[in-house]
């Protein structure tokens, strides 16, 4: 008879189903995430915030999407390099989403380039200005997706690690 989790026959350890979910389950926090405000104002005249998917929340988006994706592969494949790939994606996701929360004014901007079709100059300038008389701060949709791919970048690596410790 043998233990939970141990190969039949086999001495090399396969890396627990666990760290392939949870690497999955963050990518799924970072893709809802992405479609939750980023910038929100503690001025009552702000109008909600603006949504991740108005700009770099796209990016994110879609490598979360290729994080989830890579994810299930490593729980199928059970193979180091690809939950190395996934955790790749998890580190992407934390830079994009380092970027905005230095930057809450950079969506915005991105926001009206997009939908007002002004000028970069002018958008940036108009979110500065904003930025002052708003107090824009980072939402918390980036935060959420900030933990799911610190949740990729964490169970991709221990599931690597996993599978070398095996050997």
């Amino acid at each position: 008879m043998h233990s939970a989790g141990t190969p039949a026959g086999g001495t090399a350890a396969a890396p627990p189903k666990k760290f392939a979910v949870l690497g999955a389950v963050g990518a799924l926090l970072a893709l809802a995430g992405s479609c939750v405000n980023w910038v929100v104002s503690t001025s009552d005249a702000a109008d909600g915030g603006v949504k991740g998917i108005d700009g770099d929340g796209i990016i994110t988006l879609i490598i979360a999407l290729a994080g989830a994706v890579l994810m299930l592969a490593a729980l199928a494949t059970r193979k180091g390099v690809v939950y190395l790939i996934g955790a790749a994606t998890g580190v992407a996701t934390a830079i994009v989403l380092a970027i905005n929360i230095a930057s809450p004014e950079r969506l915005l901007a991105q926001k009206l380039q997009d939908e007002e079709g002004v000028s970069a100059k002018v958008a940036e300038k108009a979110a500065e200005q904003a930025a002052k008389l708003y107090d824009l701060t980072p939402g918390p949709g980036i935060y959420i997706a900030l933990a799911g791919a610190l949740m990729i970048l964490v169970f991709g690596v221990l599931g690597f690690m996993k599978t070398r410790s095996g050997r």
